[in-house]
């Protein structure tokens, strides 16, 4: 059973409920955002808006006539890249295929932090005359801790529901999940689930675990992630919510580049410190197993007293969970995959390729943003530490995102508003940019694609008692970090002593120039490069290219290589069809500074190929030494494989199998 949630409105007229409740956001908002804040279809009528007025009145010019480079040090030089350069401004448009959410005007039921209630008013829409007898089930659910198989694939996603309350008025909340049916004449007229944020018991596998003291110099930590967007299309889509990210003084990353090719290689280094190849040596061994074992980094937070909370708002496309087997226990106090994949179950809709962009009458990245920020009002008093990701609008369309920029800024004024932000270090990043579609096929599009966004909003109190690691991070804006980073920075933050001046000083003089991670609070060295810092060379956006001609042997060559590599990764399953070249697109030398007189080392060439059967279109590095070629990272794909891969159930090889019976 849920943890009851105190309420402090009783249980009177539901109108008078809702106009409290409105008053409230009024005040908190004020006028010109009342309209939003209670307009469910605000995706929507964004979208008819003026792209270019919203550009024209929140754009930051982020490339001048004069600038040349990205970040420019003497290990790293990343091209000067303009969002809105005239080969990229096509790509550029108001998404036109967002549906709104089915009955997103017409809802049936609504909410507030204390209770739910029946909208008697719609009850129309539905054929039911508004006098009838309509009675609702309330039904919260949980995670039990009890687990019927511990090897099931299916363990992560093991749920009890309570028995049936029944109200054909209101009902007080009192628990954390909730879904509610409505009934009419012996059949569901109308279902939606309910997600409430009450403050848990503490609770700690240690005797001696206390809460973090209220007087404690420790900050909350928010990390809110949106995928698959890069530091320039966040430019391009979300510029309000930069907008108020810039007023607010956040220190952006522009030599943010990723490790890895989607979102879990780039994610494991961020929340354990590791390659996800490294897992399978330390806590992850094979496929099959659960992530239980592994050292999150939130357990760290957990152990100094802090709440912990994971929220994606998907479950089937989780970090943890697609083609994998997620966790067995509960990672951390509050938990989201048992409800997302509860409400999807029931209630996802608008399927969009990849994903349900709607829970009933609502998007789910929505679901997402409203719990982040009743979470935190519910912990005010406590410290959090809280890894939130959005996947369902971004992951499959370059600008969808514009979609979310109302509700994004809207977060942020919130917690900016009830002072939220003066004791916490907000991080908001994605783990790359847009993998596939057509802007990919461009060269800023490739690097974009490797550059992702990352802005850090420090409180003023940090800046001022902190001010040698605030100096740090500003001047690590334009180097070249990694993901890797993130994770040091964020050891760093469990315990403040560390940062404080003196030891900031006495931590910069010491060896770290050649580690892998490197707090972002300590001086990056301006002679990093991609190795030491080790990026893959196929992710590394250092280089300068240099175009081969694809009539040429030495193109043929490499894209030889490619192929052989590729049914090399397919080999052994025998459902995956042999593929053989249909197209070599490109072929590009990678040259990463000047050589040397008579150097001896390697080339690397970047090639684009097209395959049969299927038309994947795939990207990777090869090196050619004076003996052979051989593969320099991973293989990406460029373009959507849709079902293409649905015979094996691999997270990586989905790229580039293509079933024999398709």
């Amino acid at each position: 059973m849920g943890q009851p949630i105190r309420t402090f409105v009783g249980r009177g007229n539901t109108a008078q409920i809702r106009l409290r409740y409105v008053f409230l956001v009024a005040i908190v908002f004020g006028g010109s955002f009342l309209f939003i804040f209670i307009n469910n279809g605000i995706d929507i009528l964004f979208l008819n808006n003026d792209i270019n007025s919203v550009w024209k009145t929140h754009r930051y010019e982020v490339v001048s006539p004069d600038d040349t480079f990205t970040i420019k040090t003497t290990g790293c030089t990343i091209p000067g890249l303009n969002p809105f350069s005239d080969d990229i401004k096509k790509f550029i448009d108001r998404p036109k295929n967002i549906k709104p959410c089915h009955q997103s005007n017409i809802s049936l039921l609504d909410n507030n932090e204390t209770h739910i209630w029946i909208i008697k008013e719609n009850l129309q829409h539905y054929y039911v005359p508004h006098n009838s007898n309509i009675s609702c089930c309330y039904q919260s659910f949980y995670r039990p801790l009890a687990i019927a198989d511990i090897s099931s694939m299916d363990v992560d996603d093991r749920v009890k529901y309570e028995a049936c309350i029944e109200f054909s008025n209101s009902i007080e909340v009192m628990n954390e999940f909730v879904k509610v049916s409505c009934i009419y004449k012996e059949e569901i007229l109308y279902e939606q689930f309910f997600l409430f944020t009450p403050k848990k018991p503490f609770l700690s596998f240690k005797e001696d675990f206390l809460e973090i003291p209220q007087n404690q110099t420790g900050y909350n930590v928010i990390i809110v992630g949106i995928d698959a967007i890069s530091r320039l299309n966040f430019y391009r889509t979300m510029p309000k919510t930069l907008s108020y990210l810039k007023k607010k003084g956040a220190i952006e990353f522009y030599g943010y580049n990723k490790v890895g090719d989607n979102t879990f290689p780039n994610l494991t280094p961020i929340l354990l410190g590791m390659k996800d190849t490294d897992l399978k040596k330390t806590c992850w061994p094979n496929m099959r197993a659960t992530f239980d074992n592994c050292p999150f980094i939130w357990d760290s937070f957990k152990d100094v007293g802090y709440y912990t909370a994971l929220g994606e708002d998907t479950a089937t496309l989780g970090t943890f969970n697609f083609e994998k087997f997620g966790f067995s226990r509960t990672p951390t106090d509050y938990y989201l995959h048992t409800f997302m994949h509860e409400a999807e179950r029931y209630t996802g809709n608008n399927r969009d390729f990849n994903s349900y962009i709607c829970m009933g009458n609502k998007y789910f990245y929505k679901v997402l943003l409203d719990y982040i920020g009743n979470l935190a009002m519910s912990l005010k008093t406590s410290k959090l530490f809280g890894f939130f990701w959005e996947v369902t609008m971004s992951h499959d369309y370059l600008n969808y995102p514009m979609a979310m920029d109302n509700n994004y800024e809207l977060l942020l004024r919130k917690l900016d508003y009830t002072r939220y932000l003066e004791d916490t270090i907000l991080i908001i990043l994605s783990d790359h940019g847009i993998r596939w579609g057509e802007i990919r096929f461009t060269k800023q599009g490739r690097l974009e694609e490797r550059l992702p966004l990352m802005h850090i909003l420090l409180p003023d109190s940090f800046r001022k008692d902190f001010s040698f690691a605030y100096e740090n991070m500003k001047l690590n804006s334009h180097r070249l970090t990694t993901p890797f980073d993130v994770y040091a920075t964020l050891v760093d933050l469990i315990n403040v002593e560390k940062i404080k001046n003196e030891n900031i000083k006495a931590r910069s003089a010491s060896s770290y120039a050649f580690d892998r991670s490197i707090s972002l609070f300590l001086p990056i060295p301006s002679n990093r490069t991609c190795k030491t810092a080790d990026i893959d060379d196929h992710w590394c956006t250092c280089h300068k290219g240099q175009k081969i001609a694809i009539d040429s042997a030495e193109a043929y060559e490499a894209a030889a290589s490619l192929m052989e590599n590729l049914n090399t990764l397919i080999h052994g399953h025998p459902q995956c069809s042999r593929l053989t070249l249909l197209e070599l697109i490109e072929v590009t030398e990678m040259l990463a500074g000047t050589p040397y007189e008579s150097e001896i080392g390697w080339r690397e060439f970047l090639v684009v190929v097209r395959t049969a059967p299927g038309n994947g279109v795939f990207e990777a590095t090869l090196r050619h030494d004076a003996r052979d070629w051989s593969l320099a990272g991973s293989i990406s794909r460029l373009n959507m494989y849709g079902n293409q891969g649905h015979c094996i159930h691999h997270y990586q090889l989905k790229l580039y199998c293509y079933c024999q019976n398709e």
